[in-house]
């Protein structure tokens, strides 16, 4: 497992305790029985999830890193979030292009865009051009998370359905990791 792939993982668990009960927290060992993963990686990707403020970690007073953790409201805001969290800790990291397969759902979604009863002709111009914009920014060698997280928030708010559609493909690795380089080029990091 990549350490993206950890992170995601600690994230998820920690959110699964938090719906079950918010004070609970989630001890090493439950971890490494979960993750199949050793102290030293986990201790590694758990620190800089608590140095994101992703997470809270319980400190003993000497000896381990931590002996319990629970995930912070920005974790959360995180997990619920599909695009932020596909775009910072993708399910699979994958080479940096955007195959043919995800260009032709990109073509297939703006096709259904277009023959939609349910949607006005203005409307239907709007998401197809967001959609082609989003298609456009990922093709291009250094593509630009923000320009491609504007374009999706607008979708979002304009047209939901064409929204959940479109992060069908967004969740895509290729695309995930495409994002992901492109969030952390933004960044800086």
């Amino acid at each position: 497992m990549t350490n993206q792939e950890v992170r995601r993982r600690i994230l998820e668990i920690l959110y699964e305790r938090f719906t079950e009960h918010p004070y609970n927290r989630v001890t090493p060992s439950e971890f490494k029985e979960m993750m199949n993963i050793g102290l030293k990686d986990l201790h590694f990707n758990m620190i800089y999830l608590e140095e994101k403020s992703y997470v809270e970690l319980q400190k003993p007073l000497e000896g381990s890193v931590f002996v319990g953790a629970r995930i912070t409201p920005k974790g959360i805001d995180l997990v619920e979030d599909e695009y932020q969290m596909a775009v910072f800790f993708p399910e699979q990291p994958s080479e940096i292009s955007l195959p043919v397969k995800v260009i032709e759902e990109f073509d297939r979604l703006i096709d259904e865009i277009d023959k939609s009863q349910e949607i006005g002709p203005e409307q239907k111009e709007l998401i197809a051009e967001e959609i082609k914009e989003i298609k456009l920014e990922l093709g291009k060698s250094e593509p630009s998370y923000t320009v491609v997280s504007d374009f999706v928030k607008r979708l979002r708010d304009r047209n939901f359905d064409a929204y959940s559609k479109l992060m069908n493909i967004i969740k895509d690795p290729t695309v995930a990791k495409l994002l992901s380089t492109a969030a952390k080029r933004n960044l800086g990091i």
